[in-house]
């Protein structure tokens, strides 16, 4: 969310819209991510809904104290896009990131679009579960300009493999530590990188000691930058159970990282099976196993397929053509046009 805010803060035109975030679970890291980035940024504390009746006033107050004509909702349900109409009379965009609600399960839940004027989902995949309403597919960009070649990648000593993301179960991190247990005898200089924070993180852990990996696997924590650590990785793999749209895959391929990811939810629209990465089923240590075989053991085909993953975010994914996606939304629902 906060590189869709980031980005149309420096892609739509200053003249006609001017940004602000608002972030409903205090503050946070992400706080000062925006502010380093010069876009405006607050806190406060409301993320339990109305069981929270102060945080709504607060949330209520905050949006009063200035004239916003469209809110722009990253988070939250009805409540949310409720009282933000109450308190500005704006037009309510509701931008949805996923298919599920992380705390029922992992089965995909429909949403409505009632009491929006518009909302943009971030696949088609998650479009594809909103009713009441239609839904606007605008994909995440990078910062890519047309005609950029993809970057230079040295051969590492060692052979990295590297993922991303939160340490949940919805990311299916100890599919790809099994996977690495069973290539350790074939590749002995193999060690694999794991970026981001978590619950599960001791569990991660204990699989790592169960598979008799312990020095060949790294925790990184949280990465504020993650093209410090995409430019020592051989290979990327995304093992989720379930994704909106994979935003680590798209940075991954945006650094010419050749990608195995699981085919769930909006990962078949960013990756191009057996063209700019790989496509394998939720839970399948043999099928990615393989994959990572065939990479691990062939440079020219990293390279390649690598290649094509950056031409893919290149000219399929970069951040004018979602900024201008949003510039018309906005216009269109202002009831201007541009010129």
């Amino acid at each position: 969310m906060v590189r869709i805010v980031r980005t149309l803060a420096e892609g739509l035109d200053p003249a006609r819209y001017r940004i602000h975030a608002l972030f409903l679970e205090g503050p946070g890291p992400l706080v000062q991510v925006l502010q380093q980035a010069s876009v405006p940024a607050s806190s406060l504390d409301w993320w339990r809904g109305m069981r929270d009746p102060m945080g709504a006033w607060r949330f209520w107050s905050s949006l009063r104290t200035q004239k916003f004509a469209i809110v722009h909702l990253h988070f939250g349900g009805r409540s949310v896009s409720s009282l933000s109409r109450a308190a500005t009379h704006a037009k309510i965009v509701r931008h949805l990131h996923g298919r599920i609600l992380e705390p029922q399960g992992l089965a995909p839940v429909y949403v409505s679009a009632r009491g929006t004027d518009a909302v943009v989902a971030v696949s088609q995949a998650v479009a594809d579960r909103v009713v009441d309403g239609p839904a606007r597919v605008i994909y995440a960009g990078l910062p890519i300009s047309p005609g950029d070649p993809p970057p230079l990648r040295h051969a590492n000593a060692e052979m990295v493999i590297g993922t991303a993301g939160r340490l949940v179960e919805l990311k299916g991190i100890e599919y790809l530590i099994r996977a690495v247990a069973a290539l350790r005898n074939d590749f002995p200089a193999l060690r694999l990188e794991i970026a981001g924070s978590g619950p599960q993180r001791v569990r991660l852990e204990e699989e790592v000691a169960r598979t008799d990996l312990a020095g060949r696997v790294r925790f990184l924590g949280w990465i504020d930058d993650i093209d410090s650590v995409l430019s020592r990785w051989d290979v990327f793999v995304l093992p989720s159970l379930e994704e909106g749209f994979p935003v680590a895959a798209l940075d991954a391929m945006a650094a010419g990282l050749p990608v195995i990811a699981t085919a769930v939810g909006g990962v078949p629209e960013l990756i191009e099976d057996e063209r700019s990465g790989w496509l394998i089923p939720p839970r399948d240590v043999e099928a990615l196993t393989a994959r990572l075989r065939l990479l691990l053991g062939n440079s020219e085909l990293r390279r390649s397929v690598g290649a094509a993953a950056f031409a893919r975010v290149r000219d399929h994914f970069n951040a004018a053509q979602m900024a201008n996606a949003f510039g018309r939304l906005y216009d269109e629902l202002l009831g201007e046009s541009q010129s």
